[in-house]
């Protein structure tokens, strides 16, 4: 029997979020303005999950589920699933085999390929979607979720609810090796760009032990040594329905289109995902520095451990971030930027959704003939200032309206009002949590943002790494 409920609206569509038998969380999000909708599975999968040996699993199976599944993508799932079975095995005995025993392997591989491509129908799903005028397909792989979405005309959620259901229960390991050779590929580019290089090198310094502190397309000898047995595991232990949110937003009608999903995704086999135990982060005792040698512009990360998420606290460290860096008239823009001490600067708050604690982080690049020291001085000289001098009440106001424009701006386009229904849902229950966000920005004050700046942002709480330049 499904539960439901009928969510209250607060400035939003109206909302209807249904569970069903085998733990699956299916939201409507409607908004009835043109004959679209947009589709979102969201899974609680991401690289949080992961540990070393196979880091990048998540991203790399996100590649795979676009390969198809035992009905699409192949002619002959038949014959194709004893060709790759013999390919699966031909990669295991390579790195055993002596020299001759290598090239018969090889040899037999070329000649297996060329037979599964006879089989296999390339990019199925992608064109089956196109072709019912479907738009802005596209998936994504993060450190705590994955979430597969495109837009569509209102009356395909047939053709949706069958091949999204299809994919996420019936995956096939399509093309695995060479599809493990394009996400390898990725990796090396990323490694080419200094901003992705910072990134990586500043969370891992910044995490010593909770799982956020690898890249989230993972290392290079963990893509190129997984195995297939490793990615299907992987997918049966958490691809579950328990783990699963499906947004609908758009033209639609819930009390119909909820007896479509239930159709389709009602058979998904219910399985509890196994228990996690997420390594927390222990408490930073010192300043952490790094530098990374790169032939790159210099820049600089400056990062420090928050609260969690959905805390009062880390929504006023949020507009802390936006008071020093959101806008030409942000307070580091002028006092960096303008005074000709750096050429950017900017700041995030990475939320980890709850998983583990929130890192706020501040990106520099120095201005030429400006090197390291005189930047990061006066980056804690502007810290240090406002601690003594506080922040005008015309600064937070600018933040909050900004920040509530943001947030009420996801609403005009159906797309990301169903990733961010889905987000909500996943992370607190509640897919209409956005707008209890509103709620708590309009009532942080000055005292909170001021005590979130003096409790986490300290030189002794910070972590710093250079990239490029001098050390």
């Amino acid at each position: 029997m499904l539960l439901f409920l009928i969510l209250g609206v607060l400035s939003g569509p109206e909302v209807t979020k249904y569970v069903l038998d085998n733990g699956l969380r299916v939201v409507f999000v409607e908004d009835h303005s043109a004959p679209v909708f947009a589709g979102v599975v969201q899974f609680d999968v991401g690289s949080y999950l992961e540990h070393p040996g196979i880091t990048g699993v998540s991203h790399l199976l996100e590649h795979m589920l676009f390969k198809g599944s035992k009905k699409l993508g192949t002619i002959d799932y038949g014959r194709e699933k004893k060709i790759i079975q013999r390919i699966w095995d031909i990669y295991e005995k390579l790195p055993y085999a002596d020299s001759l025993e290598r090239s018969k392997l090889r040899e037999e591989l070329k000649k297996l390929k060329e037979e599964e491509k006879k089989l296999v129908v390339s990019e199925e799903i992608w064109k089956i979607y196109y072709r019912v005028g479907g738009a802005n397909m596209n998936a994504s792989t993060g450190n705590t979720s994955t979430q597969y979405f495109l837009l569509l005309p209102s009356n395909k959620k047939e053709v949706w609810a069958k091949i999204e259901s299809d994919r996420f229960q019936n995956l096939v390991l399509r093309e695995f090796y060479s599809e493990r050779d394009v996400v390898n590929e990725e990796r090396r580019m990323g490694d080419g760009n200094p901003s992705s290089v910072l990134w990586d090198n500043l969370i891992a310094t910044a995490y010593i032990a909770a799982p956020v502190r690898w890249p989230v397309i993972g290392w290079e000898s963990d893509i190129m040594n997984i195995t297939p047995q490793e990615v299907m595991d992987y997918y049966k232990k958490n691809y579950v329905p328990e783990r699963c949110v499906i947004v609908l937003a758009g033209d639609v009608y819930p009390e119909k289109d909820i007896k479509l999903v239930k159709k389709y995704f009602g058979r998904w086999k219910k399985r509890k995902p196994p228990l996690i135990r997420i390594t927390q982060e222990p408490e930073q005792r010192g300043t952490r520095r790094a530098h990374v040698e790169f032939r790159a512009t210099p820049r600089m990360g400056i990062a420090f451990h928050g609260p969690y998420y959905g805390t009062k606290d880390y929504f006023a460290l949020e507009l802390l971030s936006m008071i020093l860096t959101d806008g030409n008239s942000s307070i580091m823009r002028q006092e960096l930027v303008d005074k000709g001490i750096a050429t950017s600067v900017n700041s995030y708050v990475m939320d980890f959704d709850k998983k583990v604690v929130s890192l706020m982080t501040i990106f520099v690049n120095p201005a030429p003939g400006k090197n390291f020291k005189e930047v990061e001085d006066s980056v804690f000289s502007i810290l240090e200032s406002i601690k003594k001098e506080g922040i005008s009440q015309r600064s937070l106001k600018r933040a909050k309206n900004n920040y509530k424009k943001d947030i009420l701006s996801w609403q005009k386009n159906v797309l990301w009002m169903a990733i961010g229904a889905a987000s909500n849902e996943r992370v607190m229950g509640d897919p209409e949590y956005s707008f209890k966000v509103l709620k708590t920005i309009e009532e942080i004050k000055i005292e909170d943002v001021m005590n979130v700046l003096k409790k986490y942002i300290s030189l002794d709480r910070a972590t710093i790494v250079t990239l490029g330049g001098e050390k």
